[in-house]
């Protein structure tokens, strides 16, 4: 963390370039930097964990409005870069032999589904209005009557985040979000490597995607398998429910009405989340997911810490 801050020398204007991106930058002038890496990781969380003004980030921090604004936006670059570097809260695929896992935790609850390995689902994120007509049409949602940014999150058994797009136009279908975020192209992949599926609601159904499972109602046509195959779907896809439930308690911010802007920010608050949601799921384990599909209290301890 120190090695990072040293980046730059204070908050402001320096500290990216102009499409949001941490690059390193020759020592700035001016007063140093008050604030140490510790203060500044605090004032990140805190805020993660905080909804509505900063005035109490500035009550506990003792710090002006300007100053808290100025802090959260450095610290916030600063923090993402860092947690890009560990391996517990990276945003990567995984690999053959956990999603082999995967597929075992998910066939020893659900019978008829042997070959998935994660569940997927969109979420809309409310946001500011745009005060130009355009922006604005982008952004809102006539079933609703508010303006959204939407993003679709796959969770695997454990309860992580391996593939995700988000900061989309609130206007976009999730299965949209899905195509143009490469979500199937990297599920497709996974597929063709493993045969591991992915559960779905109607949503994702438009395209007849040979590694997506849709849930539905059993009806009259279906097959016995096809009709257990539809109910053990259904229910496995509520665990993306319980997925995005996790993610939402676990940073009340983001329920907050974003900001409107477009230098970025929205992209980097939400992948600092992402990023902190699961290396919290695997540093602390407190998920839903995780407790109900690979629940700890089954493993045997002596085998685990006793050689």
């Amino acid at each position: 963390m120190e090695e990072s801050l040293r980046l730059t020398q204070r908050p402001g204007t320096n500290y990216d370039d102009r499409d949001g991106h941490i690059v390193a930058l020759e020592k700035g002038t001016g007063r140093p930097r008050l604030m140490a890496s510790v203060g500044a990781l605090g004032l990140v969380l805190t805020w993660t964990r905080t909804r509505g003004s900063t005035m109490v980030l500035q009550m506990l921090f003792g710090m002006t409005q300007s100053s808290v604004s100025e802090y959260l936006t450095f610290s916030t670059h600063i923090l993402i870069h860092v947690l890009q570097g560990i391996p517990d809260a990276q945003i990567k695929r995984p690999s053959v032999e956990n999603i082999r896992q995967y597929q075992e935790a998910v066939f020893e609850r659900h019978t008829f589904l042997s070959d998935v390995w994660c569940t997927m689902d969109g979420i809309k994120l409310m946001v500011e209005c745009a005060a130009e007509d355009d922006v604005q049409n982008r952004f809102y949602n006539g079933w609703t009557c508010d303006h959204y940014i939407g993003a679709v999150l796959v969770f695997c058994p454990d309860g992580t985040i391996p593939i995700c797009c988000y900061n989309v136009p609130g206007t976009v279908h999730d299965s949209n979000i899905a195509l143009m975020g490469n979500i199937y192209s990297k599920l497709e992949t996974v597929y063709n490597e493993t045969g591991a599926k992915c559960t779905v609601d109607s949503a994702f159904a438009r395209n007849n995607y040979p590694f997506l499972i849709k849930s539905c109602k059993p009806s009259l046509d279906m097959t016995i398998d096809e009709m257990e195959i539809a109910k053990d779907a259904t229910s496995m896809r509520q665990s993306a429910e319980w997925g995005m439930r996790a993610f939402q308690a676990s940073f009340p911010r983001i329920k907050d009405r974003i900001t409107m802007e477009e230098r970025g920010q929205r992209k980097l608050m939400m992948k600092l989340m992402i990023l902190l949601y699961n290396l919290r799921t695997r540093r602390v384990g407190i998920n839903q997911i995780l407790n109900v599909y690979m629940p700890s209290l089954n493993e045997d301890v002596n085998a685990l810490y006793i050689h």
